[in-house]
């Protein structure tokens, strides 16, 4: 009777010792997100961010979240870009510039505002062929000083734009400057040139953009860059120079190197071949080619630069951007400014 109450009072002992046990590691792996007794689960990944950014609620044509309306239409300002229209309005709030070389040692800008509008944007120059591929994709409104009836013509024929030029709406839609000499003293209204459209539509996303800055394709997979210089030709030439304070391109002319025209996020570079196709264009005229086309580019977002790929088909289809090898290329959210030079003229990287 000791012998088997003794052998009792361990086998109680044994099965407390256990269940204490099994107590303690079933806390313990409950703490640790699991089941008692279940095996350790291996941790979920976290979810990369290579890809696009999801552009619900995001400006169209910034990749920003949205501070205005997402519904209303892109408008295009043609904005003279020589010394003496200098100081130019309203581009700081362009979500998209294009720098086009419309003469040797010329450019012009086409401003292209959505996400904000300015009160005026200017001084308002004119049209030029190009300006039907490049501003074709966004389906939007566009503010000019007109052109040549035939380059009105080509333009309307091709490109699914409102058009809406000094001398086809009412006055005040335009503001004519006193203080200024011509032809640098017409400004657009935006709002005016908004309301009396018929356009409605948000254009679609003119590049891909990642969810941030470190996540850009630049970033990524570029080298480090500290400037560019675009050598468009006499005092033309236009030097962007990383400022790391703030992450941004700063842009200045030849001609006023101290002066900062502009800031951006991203700064592209498309190298084009000069389009001969238009026997009217004037041997002076530089007209780039932008239809049925390809070519080369840099991206410098950030403190880096990677070279690219683009092609274009019709005037109002979208470009296409890749890497090298064929990589979408991804911006970071923010203003871009793309410059349009041929492949004649140099392109200098720091």
């Amino acid at each position: 009777m000791k012998l088997s109450s003794r052998r009792g009072r361990i086998v109680a002992v044994v099965v407390v010792l256990v269940a204490l046990v099994g107590a303690v590691v079933g806390i313990v792996a409950s703490r640790r997100g699991a089941e008692p007794g279940a095996p350790t689960a291996t941790p979920t990944p976290a979810p990369t961010t290579e890809g696009p950014v999801n552009m619900a609620g995001r400006a169209p044509l910034t990749g920003l979240p949205a501070t205005g309306p997402l519904d209303r239409p892109a408008i295009a300002v043609k904005i003279s870009n020589t010394p003496d229209a200098h100081p130019q309005r309203g581009v700081a709030d362009a979500d998209i510039v294009f720098v086009e070389p419309i003469t040797t040692g010329t450019t012009r800008l086409a401003a292209i505002f959505q996400s904000k509008l300015p009160a005026e944007a200017g001084p308002v120059r004119s049209l030029r062929l190009m300006d039907a591929g490049l501003i074709g994709p966004t389906k939007g409104i566009l503010a000019d000083a007109m052109a040549e009836q035939w380059v009105l013509d080509y333009i309307h024929r091709v490109a699914d734009l409102d058009d809406l030029g000094t001398l086809t709406v009412p006055a005040g839609t335009y503001h004519i400057d006193s203080t200024r000499r011509a032809p640098n003293h017409v400004f657009a209204r935006p709002q005016k040139l908004l309301a009396l459209s018929h356009r409605k539509a948000a254009p679609a996303p003119y590049f891909g953009y990642a969810p941030g800055l470190a996540r850009s394709t630049a970033q990524l997979s570029g080298r480090p860059a500290s400037a560019v210089t675009i050598g468009y030709g006499d005092t033309s030439t236009a030097t962007w120079t990383y400022q790391r304070t703030s992450h941004r391109w700063a842009r200045t002319e030849q001609w006023a190197p101290r002066v900062v025209q502009a800031t951006a996020d991203n700064v592209m570079v498309l190298t084009m071949n000069r389009d001969t196709s238009f026997p009217r264009a004037k041997p002076s005229m530089t007209v780039i080619d932008v239809f049925n086309a390809s070519g080369t580019l840099k991206l410098l977002t950030g403190d880096k630069v990677i070279t690219g790929k683009w092609s274009k088909a019709g005037a109002n289809d979208p470009f296409k951007f890749s890497t090298t090898d064929g990589k979408p290329l991804l911006l970071t959210p923010g203003t871009t400014w793309v410059e349009c030079p041929l492949t004649t003229m140099p392109v200098q990287l720091k």
